[in-house]
């Protein structure tokens, strides 16, 4: 009994967690169609997020910017240099680990994920919304 119990506990904890994710461009070169979690969004744990769809077309990802907002609210944004290439048909996977401080107030979370050539273009986007 106590071996059942441990291995539902590991693997709730190493489970990731199906969220809604949306594309938030038009005409996008890379179409985002699942999104997960590593754990339920929290403050004061690292969370990373997990991105999986497929290029449309050609496109070398070197930035991506990341917009946060609380309640409606511009929260944060920061940028976080990549060096990847993609070619139609290509199955893309992208994860960002971040950590809500303690301090973060409740509410409403909603971040963007803004895919960048290196002329600083967007090419796709990513929405995901949580609330912790």
């Amino acid at each position: 009994m106590k071996y059942l119990i441990a291995l539902l506990l590991v693997s709730s904890i190493l489970a990731a967690i199906p969220t809604k994710v949306t594309n938030c461009m038009a005409n996008p070169k890379i179409v985002f169609t699942e999104a997960t979690f590593s754990v339920t969004p929290a403050k004061g744990v690292d969370e990373t997020i997990s991105l999986y769809g497929n290029a449309n077309d050609h496109a070398e990802l070197a930035n991506v910017q990341l917009k946060a907002k609380w309640n409606g609210i511009d929260a944060f944004e920061d940028n976080y240099p990549e060096d990847e290439v993609y070619d139609k048909g290509d199955p893309v996977t992208y994860q960002m680990t971040q950590n809500f401080p303690t301090y973060t107030p409740s509410g409403k979370i909603v971040v963007q994920m803004w895919f960048q050539n290196a002329k600083g273009t967007n090419f796709a986007c990513a929405e995901v919304g949580f609330i912790i």
